[in-house]
């Protein structure tokens, strides 16, 4: 099922998002609490619990690492790229120097795949109203983090 064949439904006007800002909302039909980030003037959407531990990522740091667009989880640092959802960290890997002693290389960005559950976000009317399309209605896309509640905050309480 391609992201055409989805149900796009209104969550906001882009007025209210402005650039570099977060906000939470609820999807309307699956009532699946989402994360909108606009980045630079280009509107992500995610769920707005981390894959990690449900930490509130509305509260995370909008960082770059590596040449990609991330937030970082309040709770634990975790880094997620917010176009595709990937886990990034930086790693090392070690090798066996001539001499037998073990050397790290320099630290690199390294994915730990698809972790997070981003959505489809079209702008409408002028580029002013944000109609966002729930991934999670594809057949054959669960993540890990799905089982687990992804519901945990109310998203009108996040912001302490």
């Amino acid at each position: 099922m391609s992201s055409e064949l989805l149900t796009y439904e209104f969550v906001c006007k882009l007025s209210e998002l402005p650039s570099g800002s977060k906000k939470c909302v609820e999807l309307p039909t699956s009532h699946r609490s989402v994360m909108l980030l606009n980045i630079r003037g280009q509107v992500f959407c995610m769920d707005q619990a981390c894959y990690h531990h449900g930490g509130p990522l509305v509260n995370g740091d909008i960082e770059e690492l590596g040449g990609k667009v991330t937030i970082k989880c309040p709770w634990h640092a975790y880094q997620i790229a917010v176009e595709t959802g990937e886990g990034l960290y930086k790693g090392v890997d070690m090798s066996m120097t001539p001499s037998g002693k073990l050397q790290p290389s320099s630290p690199r960005l390294k994915s730990k795949g698809v972790k997070q559950r981003t959505h489809f976000v079209e702008l409408r009317n002028d580029g002013q109203d944000i109609y966002v399309a729930d991934s999670s209605a594809i057949p054959g896309t669960t993540l890990t983090h799905d089982k687990k509640s992804v519901f945990v905050f109310n998203c009108f309480c996040l912001f302490l």
